[in-house]
């Protein structure tokens, strides 16, 4: 048995959600799952049967010592996406598990991620020129397909579920202060969409937006929640319909689960390019970009703090428009009230699309893994 060391890089609910999928299939292998995290990341990991977790912020330098010792009595780090935790396990020697599902995503990969013992890539997006660029240097790389967890089909109902993902990372951008995404969207979507042929409408994101939500909008017929995975993965395939900013994660869940979905406009630099994709491979349907009223971004080849900011700064525009926002309304509710007009070919699509890359790569992933620590004799 393996003392396994599990974190997930604090930026939304990304990382996080592909760690959990994983851990999933690991709670009941016999090795002990620990996690160590913070923010977003550690409000996931909370709700997961962890048989240790410690709360501690990996990107903060003063937390390195105490991260060394936490890394130093474990047998194996699994990483999804913390780059601090393994240079500070290939700094103390520790086997080294990197778990990337945004390989294509990458201006520059540390040396210490290259060097990793077993490198998980998710094909996901087009990630031809980063593996022309990067692939060779990787130490061991492995491809599997969209890392998606334990999916159960279910009965759909007469309610809606909106994401907005986790909302914010610490070092990147913070709801309330970098942007107010999360509470124009709420807004929009409460004064120009019809509800009332729903039962019910759960607004999901992280808990301190969901406790200013609750504040800023104390009479509404949403419902503002943080889920755990598990519930989060339940609440998307008994929805009629949900509504998400453009995430990896949920993407994928969404193709995967055949949940018809209209994709809210990006939040962040990483979700720019994905809707972008998204409409290229016809997988978004019911979708709403800000470049569809405003002048499209140019953000390939910038560096990514770079593209970041400018995502931001064209948000902050949008919230002071009232008329693009009221557009945007009116776009949001003629999809939910046409739904029938594009959800087969959002289903169809999307199966397409999870199939092309290998279907749900989440038990492959398991296996390497496992395969990995058997041939290390845990």
């Amino acid at each position: 048995m393996a003392k396994l060391l599990l974190t997930a890089e604090n930026f939304a609910f990304g990382p996080i959600g592909k760690l959990l999928n994983i851990a999933d299939f690991l709670i009941n292998s016999g090795h002990a799952l620990i996690f160590v995290g913070y923010g977003t990341s550690l409000q996931l990991a909370k709700k997961f049967p962890f048989k240790e977790i410690y709360e501690l912020d990996t990107d903060n330098p003063k937390s390195r010592n105490k991260l060394e010792k936490i890394i130093s009595n474990s047998d194996v780090l699994i990483s999804s996406m913390d780059i601090p935790s393994v240079i500070a396990a290939k700094r103390l020697s520790k086997l080294t598990i990197w778990i990337d599902c945004l390989f294509w995503f990458w201006d520059a990969i540390p040396d210490e991620v290259l060097n990793v013992d077993l490198y998980i890539r998710e094909r996901s997006m087009n990630d031809d020129k980063n593996d022309k660029k990067f692939a060779r240097l990787i130490k061991n790389l492995q491809s599997v397909g969209p890392i998606i967890g334990k999916i159960k089909k279910r009965k759909r109902e007469q309610k809606v579920l909106i994401s907005f993902g986790g909302g914010e990372a610490s070092y990147w951008y913070k709801a309330g202060r970098d942007t107010n995404y999360p509470f124009i969207m709420t807004k929009i979507l409460l004064n120009n969409v019809y509800w009332k042929k729903f039962d019910q409408i759960i607004v999901a994101t992280n808990e301190r937006i969901v406790k200013k939500l609750n504040i800023n909008f104390p009479k509404t017929p949403f419902k503002f929640m943080c889920l755990p995975h598990e519930s989060f993965l339940k609440e998307m395939t008994e929805s009629k319909v949900i509504l998400i900013t453009p995430g990896l994660v949920t993407s994928e869940i969404a193709f995967y689960s055949r949940t018809p979905t209209i994709f809210l406009p990006a939040s962040n630099n990483s979700q720019f390019f994905q809707i972008e994709e998204f409409r290229k491979r016809g997988l978004a349907p019911a979708s709403v970009h800000l470049a569809d009223f405003m002048p499209k971004l140019k953000l390939n080849g910038l560096h990514a703090l770079k593209s970041m900011k400018a995502v931001l700064f064209q948000l902050r525009e949008f919230e002071n428009s009232p008329n693009i926002r009221l557009q945007v309304g009116k776009r949001i509710n003629r999809l939910i009230t046409n739904q029938s007009t594009w959800e087969n070919k959002f289903v169809v699509n999307g199966k397409k699309f999870i199939d092309y890359q290998g279907g749900n790569g989440t038990q492959a992933a398991v296996k390497k893994i496992t395969n990995f620590l058997n041939g290390l004799g845990f």
